[in-house]
C-alpha cells in the first residue's frame, strides 16, 4: 500500500490512480474525527432542549440526539441538501450565511441562464410572490427559524445550532406570515 498526497480532490485522485498500469485499486484515505461539540450560546445554556439526547449534558431522552451525532463527528456535509418549503430564509443571517444554497448556474443578470424558467433564482424561488426574492423581512421569520433548526452553523460561539449544521439549505418560498399558496400550484 502507498499513501499518495496530492492537491487534487480525493475522489478524482483515486480515479486517476486507479487507471494507471500496475495499480490494483485506489481509494481515498479519509480522516474521521470524533470531536464536534457545540459551543453555541443557546446550546450550552440548555435552551436547545430538542438537540440533546440521553448521553448529553443536559440529558433529554426525548431530544433529537443531535448532540450525540455531533460528538461522533456527524455534522453534515455541503453535499447534503435540505429543502425547505415554507416562508423565505434570511440568507444573510449570521447563523445561516454560507449555509443557504447558491445556484451556480444562474448569474444575477436578468437572464434565465440555467434555463429552468426562473430568472436569477440565486438562493431559491418565491412562488408566492413569483420572484427571486426569498427573504422579504420579518414576514419570513418562521422560514428563517426553521432553517436554523435544520442547518444553523455550529461552533461559532453565538446563538444556536442546527441538527445538520454542515448542510446546504435550499428554499422554496410558498408563503409569508399572512399565508401563501399550496404546493400543488407549483407543480401544476
Amino acid at each position: 500500500l502507498t499513501v499518495v498526497r496530492t492537491l487534487m480532490d480525493a475522489p478524482s485522485a483515486a480515479q486517476v490512480l486507479a487507471a494507471q498500469p500496475g495499480v490494483e485499486y485506489a481509494k481515498p484515505n479519509y480522516c474521521y474525527y470524533h470531536d464536534a461539540v457545540s459551543n453555541d450560546t443557546y446550546y450550552t445554556n440548555g435552551s436547545l432542549w430538542g438537540m440533546y439526547g440521553d448521553a448529553t449534558t443536559p440529558a433529554n431522552v426525548y431530544g433529537s440526539q443531535a448532540g450525540e451525532a455531533w460528538a461522533a463527528g456527524h455534522t453534515g456535509s455541503a453535499s447534503v441538501f435540505v429543502g425547505e418549503i415554507d416562508e423565505g430564509i434570511m440568507f444573510t443571517h449570521p447563523e445561516l450565511a454560507g449555509q443557504v444554497w447558491t445556484n451556480p448556474y444562474d448569474l444575477v443578470d436578468g437572464i434565465d441562464n440555467d434555463g429552468n424558467g426562473y430568472i436569477d433564482d440565486i438562493h431559491g424561488w418565491d412562488f408566492d410572490g413569483n420572484n427571486n426574492t426569498i427573504y422579504d423581512g420579518s414576514i419570513d421569520d418562521h422560514g428563517t427559524h426553521v432553517a436554523g433548526i435544520a442547518g444553523a452553523a455550529i461552533g461559532n460561539g453565538v446563538g444556536g445550532t442546527g441538527v445538520c449544521p454542515g448542510c446546504q439549505l435550499l428554499n422554496v418560498k410558498i408563503s409569508d406570515n399572512a399565508g401563501g399558496i399550496t404546493i400543488e400550484r407549483i407543480v401544476s
